[in-house]
């Protein structure tokens, strides 16, 4: 039977897209990789492992996954296996990354080619009907799969922006033993902080994507009261005039600094 293989990789966040719809991210080196195998027996099967070791996977989105296939005419099963080297729930697009590196394979393994972008939409699409995101986060799912900084309108599911750059940039990201699943987040806690993000917004869409991503960062790690915690070490970090970005990725509690 016909196999697939897909890579995509996490990311971190320039604008969380909680308080304004507009969000956007920017692809980091850390993988997952999805192999699917068609079979000919009816049934769905994911094996999923993250550095924490076996996940499984939401029964919702194995489902949204066979509904993928039907519409491709095909009716068999199919065996997956996911290998993603992401900490999950803490921030940095392992969702989006899972989800589009299964979506890419099974269609590959289906034979369809399907765009980047096209992946990046069925994506959110999934992700939504799986209850695996709040603002379905196209800006994520871009960026799980192509190179550059994305911000988009995630509302419309639209690119607004698509800076590529050719500079290397490094990310160190701090990862806490604990971890702030999806159905944990009350969205409500990034509005008192909106006028912060809008700030943020103007300087992503005239090009600043690195002093959004600070002033995006910092007022999430407020949001999710983490000031307190990484308070001396953002002290420390704001004096060395190498670092570039700096703050809280996603819904945390993930904390990254940015240097050239």
């Amino acid at each position: 039977m016909s196999i697939g293989v897909a890579t995509t990789h996490a990311a971190l966040s320039i604008l969380n897209a909680i308080p304004t719809g507009i969000g956007g991210a920017i692809g980091i080196d850390l993988k997952v990789k999805a192999i699917v195998k068609l079979t000919s027996k009816g049934n769905a099967i994911i094996e999923s492992w993250a550095p924490s070791g076996r996940v499984r996977p939401p029964r919702k989105l194995v489902e949204e996954l066979v509904r993928l296939a039907r519409r491709h005419g095909y009716e068999g099963g199919f065996y997956a296996k996911v290998d993603s080297s992401i900490p999950i729930a803490v921030g940095l697009k392992s969702s989006s990354a899972v989800v589009n590196a299964l979506i890419h394979a099974l269609l590959r393994a289906l034979g369809k080619e399907v765009s980047p972008t096209n992946i990046a939409k069925l994506g959110v699409d999934i992700a939504k009907k799986s209850k695996l995101t709040i603002t379905g986060a196209f800006d994520d799912s871009l960026a799980s799969l192509l190179e550059g900084v994305f911000i988009t309108d995630n509302i419309r599911v639209k690119i607004l922006k698509h800076y590529r750059f050719n500079d290397e940039l490094y990310a160190v990201i701090i990862v806490p033993n604990n971890s702030n699943p999806i159905n944990n987040v009350n969205p409500n806690i990034f509005a008192k902080y909106k006028s912060h993000y809008l700030s943020a917004i103007s300087f992503a869409l005239r090009g600043n994507w690195l002093k959004a991503m600070t002033i995006n960062g910092l007022a999430t790690m407020n949001a999710l009261g983490l000031s307190m915690k990484y308070s001396k070490l953002i002290e420390k970090i704001l004096g060395l005039s190498s670092i570039k970005a700096i703050g809280v990725s996603g819904k945390g509690p993930a904390f990254f600094c940015c240097n050239k």
